[in-house]
Protein backbone atom coordinates (compact mmCIF):
# COMPACT_ATOMS: atom_id res chain seq x y z
CA UNK A 1 0.00 0.00 0.00
CA UNK A 2 3.00 2.60 0.67
CA UNK A 3 4.67 1.42 -2.54
CA UNK A 4 1.51 2.22 -4.31
CA UNK A 5 0.93 5.51 -2.49
CA UNK A 6 4.40 6.61 -3.41
CA UNK A 7 3.77 5.49 -6.63
CA UNK A 8 0.78 7.66 -7.54
CA UNK A 9 2.49 10.66 -5.85
CA UNK A 10 5.62 10.14 -7.73
CA UNK A 11 2.99 10.08 -11.24
CA UNK A 12 1.29 12.65 -9.60
CA UNK A 13 4.97 15.26 -9.69
CA UNK A 14 5.82 13.80 -13.03
CA UNK A 15 2.59 14.81 -14.65
CA UNK A 16 2.74 18.47 -12.93
CA UNK A 17 6.53 18.67 -14.35
CA UNK A 18 5.46 17.35 -17.87
CA UNK A 19 2.74 19.90 -17.40
CA UNK A 20 5.28 22.83 -17.16
CA UNK A 21 8.03 21.93 -18.72
CA UNK A 22 6.21 20.89 -21.86
CA UNK A 23 4.61 24.26 -22.34
CA UNK A 24 7.93 26.00 -21.76
CA UNK A 25 9.92 24.10 -24.35
CA UNK A 26 7.86 25.13 -26.87
CA UNK A 27 7.92 28.78 -25.51
CA UNK A 28 11.57 28.30 -25.54
CA UNK A 29 11.57 27.10 -29.31
CA UNK A 30 9.10 30.04 -30.24
CA UNK A 31 11.41 32.03 -28.54
CA UNK A 32 14.19 31.22 -30.30
CA UNK A 33 12.75 31.13 -33.65
CA UNK A 34 11.30 34.21 -33.47
CA UNK A 35 14.58 35.76 -32.59
CA UNK A 36 16.49 34.23 -35.14
CA UNK A 37 13.47 35.85 -37.59
CA UNK A 38 13.74 39.23 -36.37
CA UNK A 39 17.51 39.31 -36.71
CA UNK A 40 16.98 38.37 -40.79
CA UNK A 41 14.58 40.70 -40.86
CA UNK A 42 16.55 43.61 -38.95
CA UNK A 43 19.64 42.85 -40.70
CA UNK A 44 17.52 42.76 -44.48
CA UNK A 45 16.29 46.08 -43.82
CA UNK A 46 19.32 47.89 -42.07
CA UNK A 47 20.86 47.03 -45.64
CA UNK A 48 18.29 48.29 -47.32
CA UNK A 49 18.28 51.70 -45.90
CA UNK A 50 21.93 51.52 -45.71
CA UNK A 51 21.97 51.27 -50.07
CA UNK A 52 19.12 54.01 -50.06
CA UNK A 53 21.26 56.55 -48.20
CA UNK A 54 23.78 56.00 -51.00
CA UNK A 55 21.74 56.25 -53.88
CA UNK A 56 19.82 59.54 -51.73
CA UNK A 57 23.92 60.79 -51.02
CA UNK A 58 25.52 60.15 -54.37
CA UNK A 59 22.46 61.15 -56.50
CA UNK A 60 22.83 57.80 -58.53
CA UNK A 61 22.08 54.22 -59.20
CA UNK A 62 24.06 51.88 -56.47
CA UNK A 63 27.15 50.02 -57.60
CA UNK A 64 28.38 47.20 -57.23
CA UNK A 65 31.03 48.25 -54.62
CA UNK A 66 28.26 50.36 -52.66
CA UNK A 67 26.30 47.08 -52.56
CA UNK A 68 29.39 44.78 -51.72
CA UNK A 69 30.45 46.87 -48.90
CA UNK A 70 27.40 47.31 -47.46
CA UNK A 71 27.01 43.53 -47.50
CA UNK A 72 30.67 43.15 -45.64
CA UNK A 73 29.47 45.71 -42.67
CA UNK A 74 26.88 43.05 -41.25
CA UNK A 75 28.05 39.79 -39.52
CA UNK A 76 26.03 37.16 -41.27
CA UNK A 77 27.29 35.93 -44.63
CA UNK A 78 23.72 34.56 -45.68
CA UNK A 79 22.72 38.15 -47.13
CA UNK A 80 22.13 39.22 -51.03
CA UNK A 81 21.46 42.27 -52.54
CA UNK A 82 19.12 42.23 -56.17
CA UNK A 83 20.43 45.19 -58.22
CA UNK A 84 18.38 47.17 -60.67
CA UNK A 85 19.84 45.18 -63.45
CA UNK A 86 19.29 41.73 -61.67
CA UNK A 87 22.44 41.09 -61.13
CA UNK A 88 22.75 39.73 -57.65
CA UNK A 89 25.27 40.60 -55.03
CA UNK A 90 26.30 38.27 -51.51
CA UNK A 91 25.73 34.86 -51.06
CA UNK A 92 23.96 32.32 -49.06
CA UNK A 93 20.83 32.89 -50.36
CA UNK A 94 19.11 30.11 -52.20
CA UNK A 95 18.66 31.13 -56.60
CA UNK A 96 14.94 32.09 -55.99
CA UNK A 97 13.16 34.55 -57.64
CA UNK A 98 13.48 37.43 -55.39
CA UNK A 99 11.23 40.43 -56.86
CA UNK A 100 8.10 38.09 -57.55
CA UNK A 101 8.95 37.57 -53.29
CA UNK A 102 9.45 41.12 -52.89
CA UNK A 103 6.30 42.47 -54.72
CA UNK A 104 4.09 42.41 -51.83
CA UNK A 105 6.66 44.38 -50.07
CA UNK A 106 8.81 43.39 -47.28
CA UNK A 107 7.92 39.73 -46.29
CA UNK A 108 9.20 36.89 -44.28
CA UNK A 109 8.49 33.65 -46.55
CA UNK A 110 8.49 29.72 -45.87
CA UNK A 111 10.98 28.52 -48.58
CA UNK A 112 13.16 24.77 -49.38
CA UNK A 113 15.55 24.52 -45.90
CA UNK A 114 14.78 27.49 -44.17
CA UNK A 115 13.18 30.89 -44.26
CA UNK A 116 14.03 34.12 -46.08
CA UNK A 117 13.43 37.84 -45.53
CA UNK A 118 12.99 40.11 -48.21
CA UNK A 119 13.01 43.99 -48.09
CA UNK A 120 12.07 45.69 -52.03
CA UNK A 121 13.53 49.37 -52.27
CA UNK A 122 12.35 52.09 -54.91
CA UNK A 123 14.63 54.34 -56.29
CA UNK A 124 13.43 58.05 -57.76
CA UNK A 125 14.46 56.72 -61.71
CA UNK A 126 11.73 53.45 -61.44
CA UNK A 127 14.36 51.58 -60.74
CA UNK A 128 14.19 48.58 -58.23
CA UNK A 129 16.48 46.76 -55.93
CA UNK A 130 16.01 44.10 -52.89
CA UNK A 131 17.63 42.91 -50.47
CA UNK A 132 17.19 39.15 -48.80
CA UNK A 133 18.45 37.53 -46.14
CA UNK A 134 18.35 33.76 -45.38
CA UNK A 135 18.14 31.32 -42.60
CA UNK A 136 18.14 27.93 -42.78
CA UNK A 137 16.02 25.37 -40.31
CA UNK A 138 19.43 24.54 -38.52
CA UNK A 139 20.23 27.62 -37.57
CA UNK A 140 16.17 29.10 -36.77
CA UNK A 141 16.16 26.27 -33.74
CA UNK A 142 19.95 27.17 -32.76
CA UNK A 143 20.25 26.80 -28.84
CA UNK A 144 16.79 25.26 -28.32
CA UNK A 145 18.38 21.69 -28.33
CA UNK A 146 20.77 22.56 -25.45
CA UNK A 147 17.65 24.42 -23.65
CA UNK A 148 15.90 21.15 -24.10
CA UNK A 149 18.58 19.13 -22.17
CA UNK A 150 18.78 21.97 -19.69
CA UNK A 151 14.76 21.51 -18.85
CA UNK A 152 14.95 17.67 -18.89
CA UNK A 153 17.73 17.79 -16.39
CA UNK A 154 15.71 20.07 -14.53
CA UNK A 155 12.37 17.75 -14.70
CA UNK A 156 14.68 14.90 -13.86
CA UNK A 157 15.56 16.53 -10.84
CA UNK A 158 12.03 17.42 -9.68
CA UNK A 159 10.87 14.00 -10.11
CA UNK A 160 13.82 11.98 -8.28
CA UNK A 161 13.76 14.44 -5.51
CA UNK A 162 10.17 13.95 -5.17
CA UNK A 163 10.31 10.44 -4.68
CA UNK A 164 11.47 10.42 -1.01
CA UNK A 165 9.30 13.41 -0.33
CA UNK A 166 6.31 10.84 -1.72
CA UNK A 167 7.79 8.10 0.33
CA UNK A 168 7.68 10.13 3.83
CA UNK A 169 3.93 11.21 2.46
CA UNK A 170 2.64 7.75 1.86
CA UNK A 171 4.16 6.43 5.21
CA UNK A 172 2.28 9.56 7.17
CA UNK A 173 -0.89 8.24 5.50
CA UNK A 174 -0.25 4.34 5.83
CA UNK A 175 0.97 4.53 9.34
CA UNK A 176 -2.85 5.44 10.78
CA UNK A 177 -4.50 3.07 8.41
CA UNK A 178 -2.43 0.56 9.21
CA UNK A 179 -3.10 1.22 13.36
CA UNK A 180 -6.52 1.09 12.22
CA UNK A 181 -6.32 -2.19 10.15
CA UNK A 182 -4.14 -3.75 13.27
CA UNK A 183 -6.44 -2.66 16.25
CA UNK A 184 -9.53 -4.43 13.73
CA UNK A 185 -7.37 -7.43 13.69
CA UNK A 186 -6.30 -7.66 17.50
CA UNK A 187 -10.83 -6.92 17.91
CA UNK A 188 -11.51 -10.21 15.31
CA UNK A 189 -8.69 -12.48 17.63
CA UNK A 190 -10.51 -11.40 20.68
CA UNK A 191 -8.64 -8.70 22.07
CA UNK A 192 -11.49 -6.54 23.35
CA UNK A 193 -8.92 -3.92 24.67
CA UNK A 194 -7.36 -2.97 21.35
CA UNK A 195 -7.78 0.87 20.81
CA UNK A 196 -5.84 3.15 18.08
CA UNK A 197 -4.34 6.21 18.47
CA UNK A 198 -5.97 9.06 16.17
CA UNK A 199 -3.31 10.33 13.98
CA UNK A 200 -2.60 11.55 10.32
CA UNK A 201 -4.78 13.46 8.00
CA UNK A 202 -8.27 14.83 9.43
CA UNK A 203 -10.31 11.92 7.66
CA UNK A 204 -8.28 8.96 8.72
CA UNK A 205 -7.64 10.91 12.66
CA UNK A 206 -11.84 10.77 12.85
CA UNK A 207 -11.85 7.23 11.29
CA UNK A 208 -9.62 6.63 14.24
CA UNK A 209 -11.38 8.01 16.32
CA UNK A 210 -15.18 6.60 15.46
CA UNK A 211 -13.56 3.00 15.80
CA UNK A 212 -12.47 3.76 19.23
CA UNK A 213 -16.32 5.00 19.77
CA UNK A 214 -17.45 1.97 18.37
CA UNK A 215 -14.87 -0.40 20.87
CA UNK A 216 -16.07 1.43 23.36
CA UNK A 217 -19.96 0.83 22.27
CA UNK A 218 -19.20 -3.16 21.49
CA UNK A 219 -17.83 -3.65 24.96
CA UNK A 220 -20.11 -1.98 26.70
CA UNK A 221 -22.99 -3.99 24.94
CA UNK A 222 -21.03 -7.09 25.21
CA UNK A 223 -21.15 -6.48 29.39
CA UNK A 224 -24.78 -6.19 29.14
CA UNK A 225 -24.94 -9.09 27.30
CA UNK A 226 -23.07 -11.10 29.29
CA UNK A 227 -24.73 -9.57 32.50
CA UNK A 228 -28.34 -10.59 30.73
CA UNK A 229 -27.01 -14.09 30.00
CA UNK A 230 -26.11 -14.34 33.93
CA UNK A 231 -29.81 -13.27 34.70
CA UNK A 232 -31.28 -15.11 32.51
CA UNK A 233 -29.32 -18.59 33.61
CA UNK A 234 -30.97 -17.17 37.00
CA UNK A 235 -34.27 -17.14 35.84
CA UNK A 236 -34.19 -20.33 34.23
CA UNK A 237 -32.39 -22.48 36.99
CA UNK A 238 -35.28 -21.05 39.44
CA UNK A 239 -38.06 -22.54 38.23
CA UNK A 240 -36.22 -25.94 37.08
CA UNK A 241 -35.22 -26.08 41.11
CA UNK A 242 -38.87 -25.65 41.57
CA UNK A 243 -39.89 -28.52 39.09
CA UNK A 244 -37.34 -30.70 40.54
CA UNK A 245 -38.92 -30.87 44.10
CA UNK A 246 -41.88 -31.14 42.90
CA UNK A 247 -40.79 -33.92 41.16
CA UNK A 248 -39.36 -35.16 44.59
CA UNK A 249 -42.70 -35.16 46.14
CA UNK A 250 -44.21 -37.52 43.55
CA UNK A 251 -45.54 -40.96 45.36
CA UNK A 252 -45.39 -42.74 42.36
CA UNK A 253 -41.53 -44.19 42.36
CA UNK A 254 -40.99 -44.55 39.05
CA UNK A 255 -42.65 -41.77 37.61
CA UNK A 256 -40.88 -39.85 40.48
CA UNK A 257 -37.33 -41.19 38.57
CA UNK A 258 -38.10 -40.46 35.19
CA UNK A 259 -39.40 -36.77 36.00
CA UNK A 260 -36.28 -36.46 37.99
CA UNK A 261 -33.87 -37.79 34.71
CA UNK A 262 -35.86 -35.82 32.68
CA UNK A 263 -35.26 -32.53 34.74
CA UNK A 264 -31.54 -33.34 34.60
CA UNK A 265 -31.47 -33.60 31.16
CA UNK A 266 -32.96 -30.22 30.69
CA UNK A 267 -30.86 -28.79 33.53
CA UNK A 268 -27.79 -30.53 31.11
CA UNK A 269 -28.76 -28.47 27.89
CA UNK A 270 -29.63 -25.38 29.64
CA UNK A 271 -26.27 -25.09 31.15
CA UNK A 272 -24.94 -25.78 28.44
CA UNK A 273 -26.38 -23.07 25.77
CA UNK A 274 -26.02 -20.64 28.92
CA UNK A 275 -22.31 -21.57 28.76
CA UNK A 276 -22.39 -21.16 24.89
CA UNK A 277 -23.70 -18.03 25.12
CA UNK A 278 -21.29 -16.59 27.61
CA UNK A 279 -18.32 -17.44 24.95
CA UNK A 280 -16.79 -15.02 22.99
CA UNK A 281 -16.18 -16.21 19.33
CA UNK A 282 -13.04 -16.70 19.45
CA UNK A 283 -13.36 -18.83 22.24
CA UNK A 284 -15.53 -21.34 19.98
CA UNK A 285 -14.10 -23.91 18.58
CA UNK A 286 -15.10 -24.12 14.95
CA UNK A 287 -14.84 -28.29 14.89
CA UNK A 288 -18.16 -30.28 16.18
CA UNK A 289 -18.68 -33.77 16.60
CA UNK A 290 -21.82 -33.92 14.75
CA UNK A 291 -22.76 -37.29 16.38
CA UNK A 292 -21.41 -35.94 19.81
CA UNK A 293 -23.88 -32.47 19.49
CA UNK A 294 -26.70 -34.52 18.27
CA UNK A 295 -26.91 -36.85 21.00
CA UNK A 296 -27.15 -34.06 23.54
CA UNK A 297 -28.92 -32.23 22.16
CA UNK A 298 -31.65 -35.15 21.63
CA UNK A 299 -32.07 -35.48 25.49
CA UNK A 300 -33.90 -32.12 25.57
CA UNK A 301 -36.15 -32.97 22.18
CA UNK A 302 -36.91 -36.63 23.48
CA UNK A 303 -38.76 -34.71 26.53
CA UNK A 304 -40.12 -32.60 24.18
CA UNK A 305 -41.71 -35.63 22.12
CA UNK A 306 -42.71 -37.42 24.78
CA UNK A 307 -44.72 -34.80 25.87
CA UNK A 308 -47.17 -34.82 22.49
CA UNK A 309 -47.04 -38.54 22.29
CA UNK A 310 -44.23 -38.46 19.26
CA UNK A 311 -41.90 -41.51 18.48
CA UNK A 312 -38.71 -40.16 18.36
CA UNK A 313 -35.52 -42.37 17.13
CA UNK A 314 -31.99 -41.43 16.97
CA UNK A 315 -29.66 -43.08 14.34
CA UNK A 316 -25.96 -42.56 14.12
CA UNK A 317 -24.31 -44.64 11.36
CA UNK A 318 -20.62 -44.50 12.89
CA UNK A 319 -19.18 -44.74 16.24
CA UNK A 320 -15.96 -42.70 15.55
CA UNK A 321 -16.87 -39.20 15.82
CA UNK A 322 -18.06 -37.10 12.76
CA UNK A 323 -15.85 -34.28 12.25
CA UNK A 324 -17.48 -30.48 10.55
CA UNK A 325 -16.39 -27.41 9.50
CA UNK A 326 -19.41 -25.46 12.06
CA UNK A 327 -19.38 -24.67 15.69
CA UNK A 328 -21.06 -26.38 17.91
CA UNK A 329 -23.63 -23.79 18.79
CA UNK A 330 -24.05 -23.67 14.42
CA UNK A 331 -24.73 -27.40 14.47
CA UNK A 332 -26.91 -26.76 17.65
CA UNK A 333 -29.18 -23.98 16.21
CA UNK A 334 -29.51 -25.49 12.47
CA UNK A 335 -30.85 -29.12 14.62
CA UNK A 336 -33.16 -27.26 16.76
CA UNK A 337 -34.63 -25.16 13.41
CA UNK A 338 -35.56 -28.49 12.12
CA UNK A 339 -36.76 -30.10 15.07
CA UNK A 340 -38.78 -27.19 15.80
CA UNK A 341 -40.01 -27.21 11.76
CA UNK A 342 -41.23 -30.92 12.41
CA UNK A 343 -43.13 -29.63 15.83
CA UNK A 344 -44.35 -26.66 14.25
CA UNK A 345 -45.91 -28.12 10.94
CA UNK A 346 -46.95 -31.64 11.86
CA UNK A 347 -49.71 -32.44 14.55
CA UNK A 348 -49.28 -34.24 17.78
CA UNK A 349 -48.84 -37.93 17.58
CA UNK A 350 -46.28 -37.63 14.41
CA UNK A 351 -43.56 -38.85 14.80
CA UNK A 352 -40.06 -38.13 13.54
CA UNK A 353 -36.23 -39.55 13.20
CA UNK A 354 -33.06 -37.52 13.37
CA UNK A 355 -30.27 -39.76 11.47
CA UNK A 356 -26.13 -38.61 11.25
CA UNK A 357 -24.20 -39.93 8.37
CA UNK A 358 -20.91 -39.96 8.54
CA UNK A 359 -19.85 -40.24 4.95
CA UNK A 360 -20.98 -37.20 3.67
CA UNK A 361 -21.47 -35.80 7.24
CA UNK A 362 -24.91 -34.94 7.22
CA UNK A 363 -27.89 -34.40 9.90
CA UNK A 364 -31.18 -35.52 8.42
CA UNK A 365 -34.69 -35.24 9.92
CA UNK A 366 -37.52 -37.10 8.40
CA UNK A 367 -41.14 -36.94 10.06
CA UNK A 368 -44.17 -38.81 9.01
CA UNK A 369 -46.15 -36.10 8.48
CA UNK A 370 -47.75 -34.84 4.71
CA UNK A 371 -44.48 -33.56 3.12
CA UNK A 372 -43.85 -30.03 2.11
CA UNK A 373 -46.15 -27.86 1.32
CA UNK A 374 -43.13 -25.96 -1.31
CA UNK A 375 -40.09 -26.94 -2.76
CA UNK A 376 -38.32 -23.38 -1.86
CA UNK A 377 -38.89 -23.84 1.77
CA UNK A 378 -35.10 -22.66 2.54
CA UNK A 379 -36.47 -18.97 1.37
CA UNK A 380 -36.99 -16.64 3.40
CA UNK A 381 -40.43 -15.69 3.70
CA UNK A 382 -41.36 -18.55 1.27
CA UNK A 383 -43.85 -19.96 3.77
CA UNK A 384 -46.71 -19.48 4.61
CA UNK A 385 -49.09 -19.82 7.60
CA UNK A 386 -47.84 -18.38 10.67
CA UNK A 387 -44.19 -19.33 9.80
CA UNK A 388 -42.12 -17.06 8.16
CA UNK A 389 -39.30 -19.16 6.68
CA UNK A 390 -35.93 -18.02 8.69
CA UNK A 391 -35.67 -20.95 10.33
CA UNK A 392 -35.04 -22.96 7.61
CA UNK A 393 -32.71 -19.97 5.89
CA UNK A 394 -30.86 -20.15 8.96
CA UNK A 395 -30.26 -23.90 8.44
CA UNK A 396 -29.37 -23.23 4.58
CA UNK A 397 -26.45 -20.40 5.65
CA UNK A 398 -25.40 -22.25 8.25
CA UNK A 399 -24.05 -25.79 5.92
CA UNK A 400 -23.29 -23.24 3.24
CA UNK A 401 -21.35 -21.23 5.75
CA UNK A 402 -19.39 -24.61 6.28
CA UNK A 403 -18.86 -25.97 2.66
CA UNK A 404 -21.80 -28.04 2.92
CA UNK A 405 -25.08 -28.00 1.15
CA UNK A 406 -29.47 -28.39 2.21
CA UNK A 407 -31.57 -30.59 0.14
CA UNK A 408 -34.71 -31.92 0.47
CA UNK A 409 -34.83 -36.19 0.39
CA UNK A 410 -37.38 -38.59 -0.86
CA UNK A 411 -40.23 -39.27 1.29
CA UNK A 412 -43.66 -39.59 2.21
CA UNK A 413 -43.14 -36.65 4.70
CA UNK A 414 -40.91 -33.82 4.67
CA UNK A 415 -37.03 -35.86 4.79
CA UNK A 416 -34.40 -32.56 5.30
CA UNK A 417 -30.91 -33.28 4.18
CA UNK A 418 -28.40 -30.80 5.95
CA UNK A 419 -24.82 -31.63 4.73
CA UNK A 420 -21.95 -29.95 6.42
CA UNK A 421 -18.34 -29.42 5.20
CA UNK A 422 -15.05 -31.32 6.25
CA UNK A 423 -12.85 -29.60 8.30
CA UNK A 424 -9.74 -28.41 6.15
CA UNK A 425 -11.98 -29.25 2.79
CA UNK A 426 -10.90 -33.21 3.17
Amino acid sequence: MRRRLALVFVALAVMLAVGFLVPLARSVKSQAELRTLTGAQSDARGAATALAAVVSTTGRSPALEDAAYIIGSFETENIVILMPDDMKIGRGVPDLDLRSIAKDGSIIADVEGGVIAVVPINFDDDSSAVVATYVQDSDLREGVATSWLILAALGLIVVIGSVPIADRLAASLIKPVKGLSNAALKWAGGDLSARVEPSGPREIAESGQAFNLLAERLTELLAAERERVADLSHRLRTPLAALRLQAESTKDANHRNALIADIANLEGEVTALIEDLRKLPDEQSTIADLSTVVEKRMGFWRIVASAQDRELSVITTSEEPILVSSPDAEVLTALDNLVQNVLAHTPEGTGFSVTVLDEPPSLVVNDEGEGLSSPNVFDRGSTTGESSGIGLDIVRKIAEASGGEVRIGEGPGANIIVRFGKPNNN
